[in-house]
């Protein structure tokens, strides 16, 4: 588990800070396979909405459980912009290409504009996504990246509305 930490951790960090208003006085969010900073005026779902918190629940449809999620503005009902980590173990005989696909297949509500790539940053790889989806009454812009490490498929997941990714 701790070899994959200083990677998952460099990209976390990395996807976070790059789009963040501000990084002063940010705090960490720990977990035993990663970490990343949790940016200021933002607030994991568990500090805004209290014990009914989704960790651990079904992440959109996608086939992975919700690690954490935070949000921005951290104020109940007002979120406009979402990260969250999601994970899933890989099946056998299953690759993370096979799983990435199927994901989006299969999505209810369906995805439009998709746009998939590779994905590549430092040791990781894998397969990043950008779509818009109806989740509620607005479509939603997702930017989801799946990396695979030690037989794990983790999601970063990063999602908005109204605005763009350059507004957070």
């Amino acid at each position: 588990m701790r070899s994959r930490r200083p990677i998952l951790l460099g990209l976390l960090v990395v996807l976070i800070l790059t789009g963040c208003r501000s990084s002063a006085g940010a705090r960490t969010f720990e977990h035993e396979a990663f970490a990343f900073v949790i940016p200021v005026g933002w607030k994991t779902k568990a500090e805004v909405w209290g014990r009914s918190a989704s960790a651990g629940e079904e992440y959109y449809g996608l086939g992975v459980r919700e690690i954490v999620t935070i949000q921005y503005p951290a104020r109940r009902g007002q979120g406009e912009a979402f990260f969250a980590v999601a994970s899933s173990p890989l099946g056998d005989g299953e690759s993370l290409e096979s799983r990435f696909v199927r994901a989006y297949e299969e999505a209810v509500p369906e995805i439009r504009d998709a746009v998939q790539r590779p994905f590549e940053r430092g040791e990781l790889s894998g397969y990043e996504i950008t779509y818009r989806r109806p989740w509620g009454e607005p479509w939603w812009q997702f930017q989801d990246v799946w990396v695979e490490r030690d037989g794990v498929v983790y999601v970063l997941s990063f999602h908005t509305y109204p605005g763009d990714f350059e507004s957070y």
